[in-house]
């Protein structure tokens, strides 16, 4: 698995990659307000989980020191894949949205460890 920093990078770049879906398909609304709308919205969901899981994974690394051997980094991205699979486990009796926004999540985690072609 390669370093922090390339790391970083990718989840910078799958988080606003998120944003930039999310904005597209949500438009001037709030995920809340839509919530709240009573529609389901899964597409959105999805990006919104992708935003959060790569955000969380912002966090996490950030505060690592870059040296870091790789070992550490794996732990932290099986802590939030874990964290990500759970949610997702939960979700299956929540809804449409709720599956989205996980399988978003684990998305995002997979694509921050090993980018898509």
């Amino acid at each position: 698995m390669s370093g922090a920093p390339d790391m970083l990078e990718r989840a910078v770049e799958v988080r606003t990659d998120a944003v930039r879906h999310l904005t597209a398909l949500a438009g001037d609304a709030s995920m809340c307000a839509i919530g709240r709308s009573g529609r389901s919205f899964p597409a959105a969901k999805y990006h919104e989980g992708r935003q959060a899981a790569a955000g969380q994974l912002l966090r996490l690394l950030r505060q690592e020191p870059s040296n870091l051997e790789d070992a550490r980094h794996d732990e932290i991205i099986e802590r939030v894949t874990s964290q990500w699979r759970r949610v997702l486990d939960d979700a299956a009796t929540k809804g449409p949205d709720w599956a989205a926004y996980a399988s978003g999540g684990l998305d995002a985690v997979a694509d921050v460890v090993e980018p898509r072609q």
